[in-house]
């Protein structure tokens, strides 16, 4: 079977951003925490913010070794490719989001995964030996790094333990809350539409289970008035029960 494209995805054009702007942009990075403007304008030099248009892919297997992205600000989309050609999302993350190979990280090369801009997005993109040199000079850096990765840790277990022990119906509950949580549009009575637009198989990707069964535990929860679905949008009718559900309450 064919492999999949490089560039699945047409990329839009890309512009560096100006260097007194970028200074600015890397104050707000957690990474850079604690930095003084001095030291601020020394990692300048170092690294490289990007804006990317709309569909840009910012990672991908062909990215070069030993690379890192930053999401500065908009949403990313990190999704892999089936072997029919289909685009299957795992997550959507926000602004602080590291992406890329990077061992010092701690962080895996993406594998067959791809990274892609769902809106106007801002990129902080730097080398591993750039990296290793700024540790180097300024270990508050590596001492953000030790922070970003005990998050990951705490994320990585919450996650193993919702798997091993929680329902479908429970880690799409979650899931649902915090969807919600980031991408929704609260009503005066009481509802939540969730302006990101899902498939089913997306979703049953998200929460680790299969799109059957996914469909199964949708149809539940619209019977029981949680949830109203309408062309590949949600709106939570009843986030307290739903919650209820998250908490294993409730099933």
């Amino acid at each position: 079977m064919a492999a999949p494209p490089r560039s699945p995805i047409a990329t839009p054009p890309q512009r560096s951003v100006a260097q007194a702007e970028k200074l600015g942009l890397l104050r707000e990075l957690d990474l850079f925490r604690g930095l003084s403007a001095a030291d601020l304008e020394a990692i300048g030099h170092a690294t490289n913010l990007t804006r990317c248009g709309r569909g840009s892919v910012i990672a991908s297997p062909d990215d070069p070794p030993e690379r890192i992205h930053i999401l500065k600000s908009g949403r990313v989309r990190l999704y892999r490719i089936s072997p029919d050609g289909k685009q299957l999302t795992l997550d959507i993350v926000d602004p602080g989001t590291i992406l890329g190979d990077m061992a010092l990280l701690g962080q895996p090369r993406i594998s067959e995964g791809y990274a892609e801009t769902l809106g106007e997005a801002v990129v902080c993109t730097i080398s591993a030996d750039e990296l290793r040199r700024l540790v180097e000079r300024f270990p508050v850096i590596g001492l953000n790094i030790i922070g970003h990765l005990a998050d990951r840790l705490r994320e990585a277990e919450r996650e193993l333990e919702s798997m091993a022990f929680e329902s479908v119906a429970q880690r799409f509950a979650r899931r649902l809350l915090d969807l919600a949580d980031r991408y929704g549009d609260p009503a005066s009575d009481g509802r939540t539409l969730i302006r990101q637009r899902f498939t089913q198989q997306e979703l049953a990707e998200m929460v680790g289970t299969t799109r059957e069964t996914l469909a199964h535990v949708l149809a539940d929860f619209r019977r029981r008035g949680l949830l109203e679905t309408a062309h590949h949008q949600l709106t939570i009718r009843d986030p307290d029960e739903l919650g209820n559900v998250a908490a294993g309450a409730a099933s």
